[in-house]
């Protein structure tokens, strides 16, 4: 698509100008060493106190409970940008100019959609490094041992962890080529963002109904406040719970529909823009 690079620096040049792209990123990381800090006072009143400080993998768990609130935050902003992103582009006049350069519709999203690895990597990267930051100054990231038992090594927690931001970086991604999606119908930001929003925790409140079948959307694959994703068993995982644990075959499932899913969503975004006046 003519155009695609040009867009693809555009953006990033955009981004890294934009006051707003720094507040939401420093409130997102905020918000996860808040939740850190949080989960290791209260892992401290549960093993007794100050005088039986958090030791033998306690760390562990403090630090998903941080990553997942910022997660949470960050999957609602990458939904958001994207569709602010061409509504409040045409709303604005953009479009229409960087039409005049030589960029062809098609380019307009395949563009915006280049740039959305790094805004995913940024939004998952982000809030774990903050929460990793508070828990790594009062928690260590050994063996998770209860009463001298062990349940797993350190090895396998951080195996799990992995397991969890692999399973979630494929959704992210359809999440935002959705958030492109509506915002190429809609003919204002504010309605973009709105409308963005509302389909995605409609189906977020209501997918439970679908029974499994809900785990072919890539939305049921993303953290979010009624999270079903393989992230949402981390927390369980990480507190030893011998019923936590994502299954391998709907992990696969989420790589399976997320890549077409976004690919889908970007096709069918050319071809509404492609027929609407800018």
């Amino acid at each position: 698509m003519r155009g695609t690079l040009l867009v693809a620096r555009a953006e990033l040049g955009r981004m890294c100008r934009l006051r707003s792209s720094l507040i939401l990123g420093f409130l997102v990381a905020l918000l996860a060493a808040l939740r850190a800090f949080v989960g290791i006072g209260a892992a401290t009143a549960e093993r007794g106190g100050a005088d039986d400080p958090i030791s033998s993998g306690g760390g562990w768990a403090p630090l998903v409970d941080g990553w997942s609130a910022g997660l949470l935050l960050g999957t609602l902003f990458l939904l958001t940008h994207a569709a602010r992103s061409i509504a409040g582009d045409r709303e604005s006049g953009v479009l229409r100019l960087a039409i005049t350069r030589s960029v062809s519709r098609g380019g307009l999203i395949w563009g915006r959609l280049l740039v959305s690895p790094l805004l995913v990597l940024l939004v998952v990267l982000l809030p774990g490094l903050a929460a990793y930051a508070v828990v790594a100054l009062g928690s260590d990231f050994g063996p998770l041992v209860e009463d001298g038992y062990e349940i797993f090594t350190a090895e396998e927690l951080g195996g799990e962890l992995r397991r969890g931001v692999l399973a979630i970086l494929p959704g992210l991604l359809a999440t935002y080529a959705f958030g492109l999606l509506v915002s190429s119908f809609a003919s204002t930001a504010t309605t973009a963002v709105a409308s963005a929003l509302g389909l995605f925790l409609a189906f977020d409140l209501f997918k439970e109904a679908l029974g499994d079948s809900h785990y072919w959307v890539f939305a049921s694959h993303v953290p979010t406040p009624w999270d079903t994703s393989a992230w949402s068993e981390l927390p369980g995982v990480m507190r030893g719970f011998s019923d936590a644990g994502f299954p391998e075959a709907l992990v696969r499932v989420g790589w399976a529909v997320a890549f077409p899913a976004a690919l889908l969503c970007a096709a069918v975004a050319c071809l509404v823009l492609a027929r609407r006046r800018l």
